[in-house]
């Protein structure tokens, strides 16, 4: 889709497991930060639709 990924391991990374529980409100993963858009669980057309959507902006 022409973006760019930063992957962390929030088991790994306490800083950044507790980054994700504040913006996501779980501990489910995977969750997707695009640009605020905050997505839960693996769903590709959620993904998709929310790079279309910043694109627009």
């Amino acid at each position: 889709m022409g973006v760019s990924l930063t992957e962390y391991d929030v088991e790994k990374d306490r800083q950044k497991g507790e980054e994700m529980m504040a913006k996501s409100g779980s501990r489910g993963v995977p969750v997707v930060d695009i640009e605020g858009i905050i997505i839960r669980g693996y769903s590709p057309d959620a993904m998709k639709d929310a790079i279309e959507r910043k694109r627009r902006e």
